[in-house]
């Protein structure tokens, strides 16, 4: 016979499609969504009738997404792409703002902070290093050797030494107040100590890693950015997380979480998250002066992604007085051998290559000096430099930029940076003002990307539902 003792069970799939309907009608609160599966009629009928969940249940479902919330995104943007024939996926527009984490203000780690430390227990052990030498020349344990950095395990072989001592030597430990301590015991706590202290340091580091300076005790995977909007006024850095979105055609089609505080960094792995999703990456993907760099570029070029973002002084190379200055290199004259000619007719010439910091290409600026610049009557107008006169240049990087601003100033490149400000910039809009979502309730990096795409997926039902029924007068 069959059981019909107890509950029904609930439908995971049930459950999903109301938290996906309230998420794109602005609820997130698992509380919320729990009340109106009670007495909202829209909710009861995705429920099937059934029970309505609790709020844990729900909150339970929404973290059972974090390994494949991208899979719901992708299937849920293709089956628009199905319906509205309109979305052209090979053209994202991309941009990124910064969203406090949920995380306590005043729980900063600084990583110079750390190093500094560090060094300075470094100079404590060295201090102590000739009396535990000679205290354990004694008992026949070999000396420690002088250097300019000791691990925690080693540290911890110094505390064992010591220990052992202790123990051959039956002394007693003291402490509190009116106690004398012996020699062997002051080095034993004094290394203990610096034993923990080196623990701590290395586990700092080791959460904040090589690419980042800061992040929150009461969330690890955050890290301090200065935000726009400074209600203190006082330029304090918060603990935040860089967002970033790339919409088609009005949809979000990917939304990744970093921990970079520009933009330059996360393109290059937001392209690749992207390729990860949908198999291949945009033909256009059209971003703001934040996103033009020499990586970002030469990733691109390789991979036939066309050049549609712009570089940093893209805009102010458009004004009529940078244009019209004549001591901006770009101004300068070159002759047959490739110098570069000053206002005053006097060469700069190669010096030397300087690897382009940061860049994750073997790439080199060529460094091009002035000699004759000591006695120049427009050394004022030219440089502030007492060395004079010198300029950097990569030919590859200017060659990018040619077909940037080729791109940018054709029609088409008119009309989609005209779009970009209004997809990517309403998109944010809809999603600060009109839902509210300034900051994360849930903590860590995979937490937060889980909530931001929940928060994209209901946008785009909404977004589908509003074309689908506009009226058009």
């Amino acid at each position: 016979n069959t059981e019909t003792r107890g509950r029904k069970q609930k439908s995971r799939a049930n459950i999903l499609k109301a938290i996906l309907f309230a998420y794109s009608i602005g609820v997130r609160s698992t509380r919320n969504i729990e009340d109106l599966c009670k007495h909202d009629t829209r909710f009861m009928f995705l429920i099937d009738r059934l029970d309505p969940p609790s709020h844990s249940t729900i909150n339970k479902i929404i973290n059972s997404l974090v390994t494949n919330i991208d899979d719901v995104l992708v299937e849920i943007n293709k089956k628009i792409m199905e319906k509205d024939k309109d979305v052209d996926p090979n053209i994202v527009y991309i941009d990124g703002t910064k969203l406090e984490a949920y995380a306590n203000k005043y729980t900063f780690v600084w990583k110079k902070a750390i190093l500094k430390f560090k060094e300075k227990l470094i100079i404590k052990i060295k201090k102590l290093l000739p009396d535990l030498n000679k205290l354990i020349y004694k008992y026949d344990y070999s000396l420690i050797e002088d250097k300019d950095s000791y691990s925690s395990s080693e540290l911890l072989d110094i505390v064992n030494t010591l220990n052992s001592i202790i123990d051959k030597k039956g002394i007693t430990l003291v402490y509190g107040k009116g106690k004398r301590k012996v020699e062997i015991q002051r080095l034993f706590d004094s290394f203990n100590e610096y034993y923990s202290k080196m623990l701590e340091y290395v586990n700092h580091l080791e959460i904040i890693g090589e690419n980042r300076n800061s992040y929150s005790k009461t969330d690890k995977d955050a890290t301090f950015m200065r935000m726009k909007d400074d209600h203190m006024k006082n330029g304090q850095l918060k603990a935040s997380y860089n967002l970033q979105i790339g919409i088609a055609s009005e949809y979000v089609m990917a939304i990744g979480v970093y921990q970079d505080r520009t933009d330059f960094a996360p393109f290059i792995p937001f392209l690749n998250y992207f390729d990860s999703l949908y198999g291949y990456y945009p033909k256009y993907p059209v971003a703001d002066a934040g996103y033009g760099c020499f990586d970002n570029y030469r990733f691109c070029f390789e991979n036939n992604i066309e050049l549609y973002q712009k570089y940093t002084m893209y805009s102010k190379e458009k004004e009529k007085k940078y244009k019209n200055n004549p001591f901006n290199k770009i101004n300068f004259k070159i002759d047959e051998d490739g110098n570069y000619i000053c206002p005053n007719n006097k060469k700069l010439v190669y010096a030397y290559d300087r690897k382009m910091k940061n860049s994750i290409y073997d790439a080199y600026y060529k460094i091009f000096k002035c000699n004759a610049c000591s006695d120049c009557p427009l050394k004022d107008k030219c440089t502030t430099s007492k060395y004079g006169r010198q300029i950097s240049v990569n030919e590859e990087f200017e060659s990018y930029k040619q077909i940037v601003r080729d791109n940018l100033e054709s029609e088409e490149g008119i009309r989609l940076r005209i779009n970009r400000s209004i997809q990517v910039e309403g998109t944010f809009g809809v999603m600060k003002e009109n839902l509210g979502f300034r900051r994360f309730t849930r903590r860590s990096k995979e937490k937060v990307k889980l909530e931001a795409t929940l928060i994209a997926i209901g946008m785009n039902i909404s977004k589908f539902h509003n074309k689908k029924y506009r009226t058009v007068e």
